[in-house]
């Protein structure tokens, strides 16, 4: 049973770790781990991680125990549906925002705040972002990503 998250990039690290979490719950001995965990060479790095993984997918239990808010759990995602966007709380009828006084004037001064820095911070990270030829433009994930779609 592989557990994997679609559509997400995990870096090297992130594959390490999470194996090693998912290795501790089917093993008794972490040694292995700790030959290893000074390792340098990034090569010998990625041939040892591909070995544990095929190890660990072998020797793994045909049934595991799965956090249930864990991906692949039962409960994983399950109240993302009900999630309300944060600009919803601009349409509330201003007899229900009343009701709500320390939270809405804080949010009004986040938001005061925000459009104040916005320019100057996209302009910052335009500057300090290196402009090679090739390369993905500043806040590209907002061009080339959507929202996860509803389940129909």
């Amino acid at each position: 049973m592989a557990l994997s998250v679609s559509g997400v990039y995990l870096t090297h690290q992130q594959k390490v770790l999470r194996l090693y979490k998912r290795v501790l719950r089917h093993l008794e001995s972490w040694s292995r781990f700790e030959e290893h965990k000074n390792e340098k060479d990034m090569m010998k790095a990625t041939q040892l991680l591909k070995e544990a993984e095929e190890e660990f997918w072998y020797y793994q239990h045909p049934q595991p125990y799965i956090f249930p808010d864990s991906p692949g759990g039962t409960t994983y995602e399950r109240y993302d549906c009900y999630k309300v966007p944060e600009w919803c709380l601009d349409d509330w009828h201003p007899s229900e925002k009343a009701m709500y006084p320390d939270y809405f004037a804080k949010r009004e001064q986040w938001k005061k705040l925000r459009r104040e820095s916005w320019e100057r911070e996209v302009k910052q990270l335009q500057e300090e972002t290196p402009h090679l030829e090739g390369d993905l433009p500043p806040l590209w994930w907002d061009i080339v990503t959507r929202p996860r779609e509803r389940p129909t």
